[in-house]
């Protein structure tokens, strides 16, 4: 009898023993690091109570560890935030400057073809011309860069109108034919569609620009690019292909990430910010960019936007 009766109390014992400890596991599951075992309620089992707060302490040494790594962490990603800002307008600062004396050369080479200075040879003007290419080449990335710019600062606030996409398209075509013509390039163009789209005029304008030029930059010398408009259901598909080199699907995927450029890997220059601005405004109009490249043969950019 006197055996049972101990044995009843010792049961009492540690049932009470693991209610504690339950208690204080599940106040600690819930973020009450300062609940402890009483050592009181483990006479039996000493040991044991001073090992669960042992745990209980380590898990709180860890956790100040992990507030303090995390403060430390937002101080960095606050510095790298106001880095990335000084960068972003020193260089936004710097090419606004450039683009002053570049534009002024492209009003001084429009003198010397038209003869204000004098007539020019054959080979003056030929030379002149050359020059007249690089000039647009380097507005163009400079115009990309500030706009690039401007949207980080500000919301892509779209002011949409009917637009003769086809007839948009010709005269982007015949800005960009100079580009083309300096590396005897020939671009062939045909449309489907003969209707019209609302989106932003200016936008769209610089996405075709943008698309073109990343295009005649991958094409080979005496080569060419075709571009068409195709009606796909609700949309309009605005491809352009070029025959020149291949991206694989690993380059796809980042082709349209900020600065991400595969120029250097051709020797060719490149910002890294055409088609970032590209699918940027693309999205805005609610439409898409889908890229397809085959090897040894051609890559295409479909611009698909809704009718």
């Amino acid at each position: 009898m006197f055996k049972y009766r101990n044995l009843k109390q010792t049961f009492r014992n540690h049932k009470k023993s693991l209610r504690s400890i339950l208690k204080t596991i599940n106040s600690v599951r819930y973020g009450n690091l300062y609940e402890r075992v009483n050592p009181d309620n483990f006479v039996l089992l000493p040991n044991f109570s001073e090992g669960i707060n042992r745990m209980i302490e380590a898990i709180v040494d860890r956790e100040n560890m992990i507030n303090e790594y995390q403060g430390d962490l937002n101080k960095k990603i606050e510095a790298l935030k106001e880095i990335e800002q000084l960068k972003e307008d020193f260089v936004a600062t710097l090419t606004h400057d450039l683009k002053v004396p570049i534009i002024a050369e492209k009003n001084m080479l429009h003198f010397l073809l038209d003869n204000r200075f004098g007539d020019l040879t054959e080979k003056q003007r030929e030379a002149v011309i050359h020059l007249q290419n690089s000039n647009k080449e380097l507005i163009e990335l400079v115009e990309i860069i500030l706009e690039t710019y401007k949207l980080n600062e500000t919301n892509i606030v779209l002011n949409k109108e009917k637009v003769d996409i086809t007839d948009l398209l010709s005269t982007v075509i015949e800005e960009m034919k100079p580009i083309a013509d300096a590396n005897a390039q020939t671009i062939e163009f045909s449309s489907s569609y003969d209707g019209f789209i609302s989106v932003d005029k200016f936008y769209i304008k610089r996405v075709l620009k943008n698309i073109i030029l990343n295009g005649l930059s991958y094409t080979d010398t005496n080569g060419k690019l075709d571009i068409c408009i195709e009606e796909s259901g609700d949309m309009i598909n605005i491809n352009i292909t070029n025959y020149g080199k291949y991206i694989n699907e690993d380059e796809i995927e980042h082709i349209f990430d900020k600065y991400y450029s595969s120029a250097k890997k051709f020797r060719k220059i490149g910002t890294g910010l055409g088609l970032y601005l590209s699918n940027k405004i693309i999205y805005a109009h609610e439409g898409r960019i889908e890229v397809k490249s085959q090897k040894d043969s051609k890559t295409t950019f479909s611009i698909l936007l809704n009718k």
